[in-house]
C-alpha cells in the first residue's frame, strides 16, 4: 500500500511533504541544542567548577592581551579585575588541588606580570589589592611567571617556516594583533587559500566561502562589528571565512558549516604561517544586529553564515602576545578502550 501510494504521489507532493516534516524536525532539535547549551554553559554567577575555569580563561586572556600592547596603557583592566578576583576565590574553594591546576597557574602567572610590571613603574595598586583576598594577592606576588603573560615573537625566527616540519610549525604559530606597516596583497593570501583547499568537508561538498578584504576603509568599518579588536592598529588584511547553507541537505546538517569552516580556518591558519604571514583568529559570533550590519557592508548571500575572520598582516621585527597557557592532551582526552 506504502510503495503503491509513493507511486501514485507526484514527486513535489513528495518534496512538499518532506520539506516540512524537515522543518518541523528543525524546530525541536533547534530547541533541544538550545536547552542543552542553556543548561551548562558559562553564564555570570556560574557554579560550576569548568564554568568557573572557562570564564578564568577568558578573563586571563583579557588580561595577557593588555599586557601585550606594542604601547601598554598603566591601570588597564579594572572592570576585568573586578570580575577575576572572585572567580579567583571560587575556583580556590572549589578545587583543593588547585596549585597543580593549569587555569589557575595561568591567572596567577598573567596577575604577576601584571601586578610586577605596574610596581616596577611605581603605580598604585592599593584599589587592585583590594579586590583580592591578601592569600591570592600574595600568591600572584610570589609567582613565577612561567605559564601566563606574555610571549616574545620575533620574524627573524620565522625565516624558515617552509621547511619547517608540522610539529614545529604548529608550536611556533602564535596570534598576533600587531604587524608590520607593510601591505599584504590578495595574491599572497590566494596562495594560502590553495594550500587549505585540501581540508576535509562533509561528503566533499565544500560549503566554505572565503572573502579576502585588502581595502582599508571596508576593514576599519568591519572590526567594530567585530567587536574584539578594539585599541589595536587596523590589520593590512581581513579574511572573512564563512560557510554556505545552500551545500546542505537536511536538518541535522544545521551546524556542519561551523565544522566545515572551522576545519578550513585552521588550515588556513597554518598556510598563512608557512608563508611568513602573521595572523589572528576572531570570532564572530555576532548579535543580531552586528550580524546584518557586517552582510551588508560585505554584500554576503543570505545562504552564507558568518564563521571566523582572520587578521593577516607581516611580522614585526618583535612582537608580544598572550602566552595563552594550553591544556595537555591528558587533560581533555578520554580513552574509552
Amino acid at each position: 500500500m506504502k510503495n503503491t501510494l509513493k507511486k501514485l504521489t507526484p514527486e513535489p507532493v513528495i518534496a512538499w511533504l518532506r520539506g516540512a516534516e524537515s522543518d518541523l524536525k528543525l524546530y525541536h532539535e533547534t530547541m533541544r541544542q538550545m536547552r542543552r547549551f542553556r543548561r551548562n554553559y558559562a553564564r555570570r554567577g556560574t557554579n560550576g567548577k569548568t564554568q568557573v575555569e572557562s570564564r578564568l580563561i577568558f578573563f586571563t586572556h583579557q588580561i595577557e592581551k593588555g599586557l601585550s600592547h606594542e604601547h601598554f596603557r598603566y591601570g588597564f583592566g579594572r572592570t576585568v579585575l573586578e570580575q577575576f578576583a572572585p572567580l579567583l576565590k571560587q575556583l580556590k574553594s572549589m578545587d583543593p588541588n588547585v596549585q597543580a591546576n593549569p587555569v589557575w597557574a595561568s591567572a596567577i602567572d598573567a596577575l604577576h606580570e601584571y601586578r610586577v610590571k605596574h610596581e616596577r613603574a611605581g603605580k598604585d595598586l592599593s584599589a587592585v589589592r583590594a579586590l583580592f583576598d591578601p592569600d591570592i594577592w600574595n600568591m600572584i606576588g610570589e609567582a613565577d611567571g612561567k605559564r601566563g603573560g606574555i610571549l616574545v615573537i620575533k620574524s627573524a625566527d620565522k625565516a624558515d617556516n617552509a621547511s619547517k616540519t608540522f610539529r614545529e610549525l604548529s608550536e611556533s604559530r602564535h596570534s598576533l594583533r600587531e604587524f608590520a606597516d607593510e601591505r599584504v596583497s590578495a595574491e599572497e593570501i590566494m596562495r594560502c587559500i590553495d594550500v587549505a583547499m585540501r581540508t576535509p568537508s562533509v561528503c566533499n561538498r565544500q560549503p566554505t566561502r572565503v572573502h579576502v578584504i585588502t581595502n582599508p576603509d571596508v576593514i576599519a568599518k568591519a572590526m567594530p562589528l567585530q567587536g574584539g579588536y578594539r585599541g589595536y592598529a587596523m590589520p593590512p588584511a581581513l579574511v572573512l571565512i564563512t560557510a554556505d547553507n545552500r551545500a546542505f541537505m537536511s536538518q541535522d546538517e544545521r551546524n556542519e558549516g561551523f565544522v566545515d569552516g572551522g576545519l578550513f580556518g585552521m588550515s588556513l591558519l597554518l598556510a598563512l604561517e608557512e608563508a611568513g604571514l602573521a595572523a589572528c583568529p576572531l570570532n564572530t559570533m555576532l548579535p543580531a544586529k552586528r550580524d546584518d550590519a557586517t552582510r551588508r557592508l560585505l554584500h554576503l548571500l543570505d545562504s552564507e553564515f558568518l564563521v571566523m575572520y582572520i587578521a593577516v598582516g607581516h611580522f614585526l621585527p618583535e612582537s608580544k602576545t598572550c602566552h595563552s597557557q594550553r591544556f595537555t592532551a591528558s587533560d581533555i582526552a578520554t580513552v574509552i578502550a
